[in-house]
């Protein structure tokens, strides 16, 4: 299926002052921060969906936070950004990596039966690249507040203790998976 002129907004979760989940890096100083590798799976993406003649809405493109005072605050602020600033699209993707022992897997607002059916094709386009991978309802603020797109989905990408989110190539790998699932559904 054809992505051209298919209308996405993509949320790289977290940013700015607010890293999300961290871990230290395998024989390393440094820390695995859950926002940087938010953005980059979300900038591979862009450059697919734009390859393929999708418009992309970005929540943000850099390393920043949307003002709010605490992490929740800061949710709150994001999801007014989207309402307020971004067109009306045919889908919303906030992309996510998950604590150590937290679920790996596509999440949908509880009772929305079309973003049901999106995040199942996004798990779809994903499980090649992911294992133990699922499908899950839930009441994320980004699922349940935002009103700019009739589909939606909260990715958990893999949990913060994956080596592998260290590759780039591994998070190329992911985004071609998201987008996969994108184009089998929209």
């Amino acid at each position: 299926m054809s992505l051209k002129d298919k209308k996405v907004i993509i949320d790289p979760g977290h940013g700015g002052k607010y890293p999300g989940v961290t871990e230290p890096k395998f024989a390393s100083p440094e820390l695995r921060l859950e926002k940087v590798i938010c953005l980059k799976v979300a900038k591979y993406m862009e450059t697919i969906l734009k390859r393929e003649g999708a418009i992309v809405h970005m929540t943000r493109s850099t390393d920043k936070d949307f003002g709010g005072t605490t992490a929740a605050d800061d949710v709150n602020k994001r999801v007014a950004y989207i309402n307020n600033n971004i067109p009306s699209s045919h889908a919303l993707v906030s992309i996510h990596v998950n604590t150590p022992k937290g679920r790996v897997g596509t999440f949908y607002q509880t009772g929305a039966v079309a973003s049901k059916a999106f995040a199942e094709a996004v798990t779809a386009g994903l499980r090649p690249y992911s294992t133990g991978i699922g499908t899950y309802a839930d009441n994320f603020a980004v699922l349940r507040d935002t009103t700019k797109a009739s589909q939606k989905v909260l990715v958990e990408i893999a949990n913060i203790d994956d080596e592998n989110l260290d590759y780039e190539s591994r998070l190329n790998t992911i985004a071609t998976g998201i987008v996969n699932g994108l184009r089998n559904h929209l």
